[in-house]
């Protein structure tokens, strides 16, 4: 089996997930029945990424039949479908995600996303030849400056120095790097020979769960910086410029 760092990302990115709802839980922005459906649906991603891993263990991800049968990335729409259909399907749910998007700090949303610069280190399998796919050139390198752009746009929310709508943008952005040279070039990437490194164990782990994770994360992001607007949306850390002033509600 390959090294990869895709595991560490996968814990990081959930220990991050959890702490978000326990910080909205302690701050009573939501209830204890929200928090337990936010703690069921995190199980339910969990489940989803231990069958990933024990298929790609078992070498079934790069199985000749399911290349055939299922042409897509199926590995990114099923986390999709498991949140889009708990998300539809529980008020309770939908309640508990804008608690958590009240509760959380902008900053740290921002942030998570310097994770992001591990995509570099598909970029230099792509120039050794290790990974013959174009594939990591066009989603990895603006993957990665995605990922030092967030170590800036943190720096600047912390010093109140941008707004909402730039937020917004910049989390759209940041699913859209990933999301439109996928899905509107398919036919192309199923097609290239070399493009089968995605399905090879552990890089499956980043269309499995490491990707959507982050995808939703800007997706999370963008609505909060739509819906609530400069009220918390460019606090930073207490006793910074843009803390957080007596009442807002990400730090009450």
């Amino acid at each position: 089996m390959k090294i990869s760092i895709l595991p560490i990302f996968i814990l990081f990115v959930f220990a991050f997930v959890v702490w978000m709802t326990r910080r909205a839980r302690h701050h009573r922005s939501i209830t204890g029945e929200e928090a337990r459906s936010l703690y069921s649906l995190i199980g339910a991603l969990a489940g989803w990424t231990l069958v990933s891993t024990g298929l790609g263990l078992a070498g079934l991800h790069t199985s000749a039949w399911l290349l055939q049968t299922v042409p897509l990335l199926w590995q990114a729409v099923l986390p999709v479908v498991i949140v889009m259909t708990a998300f539809m399907f529980s008020e309770r749910l939908r309640s508990a995600l804008r608690g958590v998007a009240r509760s959380t700090p902008a900053v740290w949303l921002v942030l998570i996303q310097a994770l992001r610069i591990g995509a570099l280190g598909g970029v230099i399998k792509g120039i050794t030849g290790e990974i013959t796919s174009g594939y990591v050139f066009w989603i990895g390198i603006p993957d990665f400056l995605f990922g030092l752009s967030a170590i800036a746009v943190g720096w600047l929310l912390l010093r109140g120095s941008i707004g909402p709508r730039f937020l917004v943008a910049w989390s759209l952005t940041g699913a859209a790097i990933i999301l439109v040279p996928t899905f509107a070039f398919m036919g192309y990437w199923m097609n290239e020979p070399g493009f089968t490194f995605i399905f090879q164990f552990p890089m499956v782990l980043a269309p499995s769960i490491v990707v959507p994770m982050f995808i939703s994360l800007n997706a999370l992001l963008a609505w909060r910086s739509f819906r609530y607007g400069s009220q918390g949306t460019t606090v930073g850390l207490p006793g910074t410029a843009g803390a957080a002033q007596e009442g807002d509600l990400c730090y009450k």
